[in-house]
């Protein structure tokens, strides 16, 4: 009995420590199984969401069945809180996923409408669940779920419009009223301010876009924005905020701009700031001038001679900025101001370092459309003038000559040819004005006009002529006024020297009509023409611009870069375009030159390379949007590039590959560019739709009571 007990009670211990050994299996389990799905789980979600900007086909990567990873440890407690907020991250991830795809692998507006569907229903479950602001666990850090704030980054101004009542960003709210302007949609623009003004935003910027967009009157309450303004101007002169003042100048203008149409009296200006100063003085002499004369009503009224008196102090006082001498100067002339001859002669001298009063010949459309926006970089567009404006001034000049040979009149050589030259400067600015204002024949008369005070030879009377006729829609009458580009290349600029850009430009802008017209072989002599006249004048900028139309072209060869330097942003570098202070600005003209070329190689071996890479392509140049060169036009036409027909719709990867740089570019040249560019793709309807948008933004932007208001919005 014994020996029999003590079998039975080792049997016993053996089960028992059998069964101890089981529990804590079972303990050990439910610690690292849990912990070991959760680690392969994020492996693999990593992975696949990667994958999506990785080379490959249409098909979307399935990362949602990784979710099935996390199920288990999210109802175990050691592991809880860890899987729940990462199966909430992985489907937040892809959402945003499916939404970029949309626009960039696949692009479709329809497939964009339903990805944000998909994106709007993970922000709800974010915003009940976690409420997190970033994720970071699942890939490089993003934000959480945004509709609105992604729409904008893509370039959809659907979503922004269709949606637009419920956006409480205020960035965003302003990207909507700025997609309903280029959508030429006035009374969408109007229904959201109107909304957008019912939450009284304190927001500086969100609160003046709101009011110039309700001050434009392009529906029927002006006054509401007028009421808005003078809290801003008053806020910026008081107070400062975490140490940081901003300056009122501008609202100023924009509030006195608002007032005259809203047929209000503007409050006073802020006597004694305390914070920010009165600045844009420049905007601001030049609009007192402008209503001014208007009230005047011809008479030589108080208001007018005062605004007279503070504008002569301003040219007399210093250097100006660009275009702002020849701007005040015409303003003054068309007032009535009583100049004589020396008068005029010696305010149109530029000061120290300051620009010469006349633009440079060798501007294309290009530049004239852009009105004095720096290449490099972004800055606020210069003082707008309207063309009739410089027109009356361009005559008085020639009053105040047509004295000078009377008789009795006689002056001096040097301020005899001073007048000539003030003459042709005006005259080339009212061709600019009138050109961007759609006025062909008035732009074209003067153009003559400046041509002859200026002393122009044939390419450079041929460039003014043609930037008149495409900027007014007829660029066949455009392409023929430069038939000069085969006469050897020389020409003349204000003053009698010989300029070797003038040529240059002319081949750069024959070449880029030839491309909106089909003539694909004469775009290319004429680039490479333009390439060889922009080197020898070592002109960086303009051979740049030759190349890119060469590559855009297809005339340009370079091998597909590896998907290592793709996925790595060595493919597609950054110039510098968007920012003055990077090192395309540096070093001489060979490293910048290579800079270039580098740059251009990425983009054309990616639109030479296979369909997956291709796509890689396209989520590279998302990442690093924002440097498109001045010549955008051109720019989206090598963009495109990386798209084929039969993958997507191209006008919807536009809108996404552009949606950064639209912010460097006022909304007339980007629907100029746009417009451009689908010509040279053969889409006429998506050329006619741009053409259309451009044409009403041109209207709003060229009423000279509007001038201010489209201004501060970028028109």
């Amino acid at each position: 009995m014994g020996a029999t007990r003590q079998r039975q009670l080792g049997k016993a211990r053996m089960a028992a420590l059998a069964g101890v050994a089981v529990v804590a299996t079972a303990a050990a389990a439910s610690v690292t199984v849990p912990e070991i799905m959760l680690a392969h789980g994020t492996r693999e979600a990593k992975a696949c969401l990667a994958s999506y900007e990785a080379p490959r086909g249409p098909d979307q990567p399935a990362c949602g069945e990784l979710v099935e990873w996390m199920i288990l440890p999210a109802r175990m407690p050691t592991t809880s809180d860890r899987a729940r907020y990462r199966a909430e991250e992985l489907n937040a991830r892809i959402a945003h996923a499916r939404y970029v795809d949309a626009a960039a692998s696949v692009p479709s507006a329809e497939g964009l409408a339903k990805a944000a569907e998909e994106l709007e229903q993970q922000a709800t479950v974010v915003r009940s669940g976690s409420q997190r602001v970033t994720f970071d666990e699942l890939g490089r850090s993003v934000g959480a779920p945004d509709v609105g704030r992604e729409a904008d980054a893509l370039g959809d101004r659907r979503t922004l419009l269709a949606r637009g009542e419920q956006w409480l960003d205020l960035r965003v709210r302003i990207a909507a009223l700025r997609a309903a302007l280029l959508e030429a949609d006035p009374k969408r623009a109007e229904a959201l301010a109107r909304k957008y003004a019912e939450f009284d935003p304190r927001d500086h910027d969100s609160r003046t876009a709101i009011a110039a967009v309700l001050c434009m009157g392009l529906g029927d309450d002006p006054a509401r924005g007028f009421e808005m303004l003078p809290f801003v101007q008053d806020d910026r002169a008081s107070r400062r905020y975490e140490g940081m003042a901003r300056d009122f100048g501008e609202v100023r203008a924009l509030l006195v701009a608002c007032a005259a149409r809203a047929g209000k009296s503007p409050p006073p200006m802020p006597q004694n700031p305390q914070a920010g100063g009165a600045d844009a003085i420049e905007q601001r002499a030049l609009l007192r001038l402008r209503l001014a004369t208007t009230h005047a009503n011809g008479e030589a009224t108080e208001p007018l001679q005062s605004a007279i008196a503070a504008g002569k102090s301003l040219l007399e006082r210093g250097p100006r900025g660009p275009g702002v001498r020849v701007a005040l100067l015409a303003a003054l002339l068309a007032a009535g101001a009583e100049l004589d001859a020396e008068d005029v002669a010696r305010l149109a001298k530029a000061r120290d370092d300051e620009e010469p009063l006349a633009a440079p010949i060798a501007w294309t459309a290009t530049e004239w459309l852009a009105e004095r926006r720096p290449a490099l970089g972004d800055a606020d567009p210069a003082p707008v003038v309207p063309g009739a404006t410089f027109v009356a001034a361009a005559r008085g000049v020639l009053g105040l000559e047509a004295k000078l040979h009377a008789p009795k009149g006689g002056t001096s050589r040097a301020t005899a040819e001073a007048l000539v030259a003030a003459r042709g400067a005006l005259w080339l600015e009212a061709a600019a004005a009138l050109a961007r204002e759609g006025d062909v024949e008035g732009g074209a008369n003067a153009a003559d006009e400046a041509a002859t005070a200026l002393r122009l030879g044939p390419h450079g009377r041929a460039l003014l002529r043609s930037n008149v006729f495409r900027l007014g829609g007829d660029r066949e009458k455009a392409f023929d006024e430069l038939a000069v580009d085969d006469v050897p290349a020389k020409d003349d600029r204000a003053g009698g020297a010989a300029d070797p850009r003038v040529p240059a430009a002319v081949a750069i802008q024959r070449a880029e009509l030839a491309m909106a017209l089909g003539k694909r072989e004469e775009a290319r002599s004429s680039a490479e023409r333009g390439e060889q006249r922009a080197e020898a004048s070592r002109d960086l900028l303009l051979a740049a611009r030759a190349r890119w139309l060469l590559a855009a072209l297809g005339a340009r060869t370079a091998p597909p870069p590896s998907w290592q330097d793709v996925e790595a942003g060595a493919a597609l570098v950054w110039i510098g375009f968007g920012n003055p202070l990077e090192v395309y600005r540096a070093g001489d003209v060979a490293a910048q030159s290579a800079r270039v070329a580098r740059a251009l190689d990425g983009w054309v071996g990616l639109a030479g390379a296979d369909p997956e890479l291709r796509r890689a392509g396209r989520f590279a140049a998302l990442r690093d949007r924002g440097d498109a060169p001045p010549w955008l036009g051109v720019h989206l036409v090598l963009a495109g590039r990386l798209l084929d027909p039969s993958e997507g719709d191209v006008e919807v990867w536009l809108d996404a590959a552009s949606a950064f740089d639209t912010r460097r570019f006022s909304l007339r040249s980007y629907a100029f560019a746009r417009a451009d560019a689908a010509r040279v793709r053969g889409d006429a309807e998506a050329a006619s739709r741009w053409e259309a948008r451009y044409r009403f933004l041109r209207g709003v932007a060229s009423d000279p009571t509007r001038i201010e208001l489209a201004r501060h919005l970028d028109l």
